[in-house]
């Protein structure tokens, strides 16, 4: 059930948009009641943290389990999660960055604060071990990366309209062969892709 109502929230908070979509209308979309919405995520706000939770989790547990992180299994596995779930770019763009930004608080706490201050501190550590650019500021750096990795997937239907980019399968590897190189030359990175 619990699985049910994660898609069908995603659904249609795609479809009308977060606001416009109330815990009765998932509940009748996944065949069941407001009650359990409310047993498995309390409400419609949980229910969304439990969406980007689930999708994002691999990345939480990359960033925050490791002392030596692997940039080039980092860009993997954030382009990997990015194609899996395409709600996450919409949502981002219609319900973060548009407008009021009625997600923005909440995805500031529970997804950016988590992975920046992180993923910051790793950049910082590979600077100083002289891994990275001396020049870099970190803070920069993480947010190119990050972007770097994000905008396809937001501009995915004029990526496959202008440069017949698909965002899956040896389009997908192209892409995020072409991204581990660009960003690691870029950035002046020595060793393997690894930050100590």
């Amino acid at each position: 059930m619990r699985a049910t109502l994660l898609q069908a929230a995603r659904r249609l908070f795609l479809k009308h948009g977060y606001a416009k979509v109330t815990a009765r209308q998932i509940a009748a979309a996944a065949q069941t009641t407001p009650a359990m919405i409310h047993y498995y995520f309390e409400d419609k706000g949980g229910l969304f943290r439990a969406m980007l939770n689930d999708a994002i989790q691999p990345l939480f547990r990359l960033v925050d389990g490791t002392a030596v992180l692997d940039l080039q299994q980092l860009i993997r596995l954030q382009m990997q999660i990015n194609a899996a779930n395409p709600w996450i770019a919409t949502l981002i763009v219609n319900e973060v960055f548009a407008g009021e930004g009625r997600l923005r608080a909440l995805f500031i706490r529970e997804v950016a604060a988590r992975v920046l201050p992180r993923l910051i501190g790793l950049l910082t550590q590979a600077r100083a071990a002289g891994r990275m650019q001396a020049d870099l500021d970190p803070r920069l750096t993480a947010l190119s990366l990050l972007s770097l990795n994000m905008f396809p997937f937001i501009a995915r239907s004029v990526v496959a309209a202008v440069l017949d980019l698909k965002l899956e399968g040896a389009d997908l590897e192209a892409l995020i062969e072409h991204n581990t190189g660009f960003f690691l030359r870029g950035a002046g990175w020595t060793g393997a892709g690894e930050v100590a």
